[in-house]
């Protein structure tokens, strides 16, 4: 165990989305939580981040272990930033 790799495997974990109609929505395959606020969730995925923008917004369930979330609130949009390098949407947040 003494390369990084093996200290910190890569967590592949698909996704699945579900939302009922703009109030409501499940996230499943979710590895993290980056931030979190009325206004915006910031959602770490496998390959992405998931950025949940909105009014109210409010997570209602959250089992990081099993992966899931449940958020509620005006939900405005939904956006995927890839994270081609650790780090790789905070250094672009920076910019």
């Amino acid at each position: 165990m003494g390369s990084e790799e093996q200290k910190n495997p890569v967590v592949k974990r698909p996704h699945t989305l579900q939302m009922e109609r703009n109030s409501r929505l499940c996230v499943g395959g979710v590895l993290g939580v980056k931030s979190y606020n009325d206004k915006e969730i910031t959602l770490a995925l496998s390959e992405y981040i998931l950025v949940v923008s909105g009014e109210n917004l409010n997570i209602d369930k959250l089992d990081i272990e099993a992966g899931n979330i449940t958020a509620d609130g005006v939900i405005l949009s939904l956006k995927y930033v890839k994270t081609l390098e650790k780090g790789g949407f905070f250094k672009r947040l920076a910019k």
